[in-house]
């Protein structure tokens, strides 16, 4: 049997800490944004009874990686932390509109002439 424990997220500062530390990211602006955007997720999957996912440090520090490869924070988030919160594609898209897009909105891609 494993154990499964609720546990509350630490401060937003401590988040951006262990964060940066973890994954060896170094702009804490963008650090700082993505802990705002994992608390605002948990927060609204609490209050709209999400519940057949997971938003924590463990997606954080997956977005965080990501975000260093791709160098999109908004596409990376939709394979980390977005799918990690819920499999219903309905709560997947009010989670990327109330919560994601104001802070990271997608990049525009140029067009090929």
């Amino acid at each position: 049997m494993s154990l499964v424990r609720d546990i509350e997220l630490p401060s937003p500062e401590v988040m951006v800490e262990r964060a940066m530390s973890v994954t060896g990211a170094t702009d804490e602006y963008q650090v700082s944004q993505m802990v705002q955007v994992v608390n605002d997720m948990a927060d609204y999957c609490r209050k709209n009874s999400i519940t057949d996912g997971a938003v924590g440090m463990r997606s954080l520090l997956d977005w965080i990686v990501s975000t260093e490869i791709t160098g999109d924070p908004y596409r990376s988030a939709l394979y980390t932390v977005i799918s990690k919160a819920t499999s219903d594609e309905n709560d997947r898209e009010a989670l990327i509109s109330a919560v994601l897009e104001p802070i990271f909105s997608p990049i525009r891609r140029k067009k090929a002439s």
